[in-house]
């Protein structure tokens, strides 16, 4: 395990792969172009958070370990599942993991939409009217169920090749994201919602399926 900087600060490999990540401390992750200045930066040293911004785009997501999977998968280009459109390029992720949830949740190998979860394809989305939060907006290829933001996807390019972060949650702590950051936060961010004590079986079973679906 290490720490989510770190993790962050990887360079992108050319290679197709899945990596579960784990972080060592807790953390709160700006997307690429947001401030500091969002974060109560006292208060999140205070209680052992470091602040880090990612390279990749979207809102703030708060880290902490064991209350998440984290899973990167990156797509070369000239890779069957490439597309040089970005929001279509996380279609098939979400796809994948909503197979992966169906048949964590019940449902066997359920296609997307029979229990619920469903790929968002359309444009961002923000929830509450605040695109600051990564989980009060909806992306592209991001996972609802019952219209519930679960999956939250971010994505990083290169000219040879395509991250795409993916994160889904124990539960949505919105009293932290309050203590933490310094505006209001929007009230889309209680709309989405956590996998409970499913998290440590999606995991397994998310890697599986996206193994397969890379090939």
């Amino acid at each position: 395990m290490t720490s989510a900087g770190e993790l962050h600060a990887r360079p992108i490999s050319n290679e197709a792969l899945v990596e579960v990540l784990q972080i060592s401390r807790p953390a709160v992750v700006l997307g690429s172009t947001q401030s500091f200045d969002l974060v109560d930066t006292d208060r999140a040293a205070a209680l052992g958070f470091e602040v880090v911004r990612r390279r990749s785009g979207g809102g703030v997501v708060i880290l902490q370990p064991d209350d998440h999977v984290w899973i990167d998968v990156t797509v070369p280009r000239g890779h069957p599942l490439w597309h040089d459109d970005v929001e279509r390029a996380t279609w098939w992720l979400g796809e994948a993991w909503c197979e992966a949830l169906a048949a964590t949740f019940g449902g066997g190998d359920s296609v997307e939409g029979d229990t619920g979860w469903a790929v968002h394809r359309d444009r961002l989305v923000a929830r509450g009217g605040d695109r600051s939060v990564c989980f009060a907006a909806l992306g592209p290829g991001e996972v609802t169920r019952e219209g519930r933001k679960v999956v939250g996807i971010a994505q990083r390019r290169t000219k040879d090749a395509a991250r795409f972060q993916c994160t889904v949650f124990r539960s949505i702590d919105v009293a932290l994201y309050s203590s933490l950051l310094r505006d209001v936060v929007a009230s889309g961010l209680g709309e989405a919602a956590g996998v409970g004590e499913k998290l440590s079986a999606i995991a397994g079973a998310v890697v599986l399926r996206l193994s397969e679906a890379l090939g």
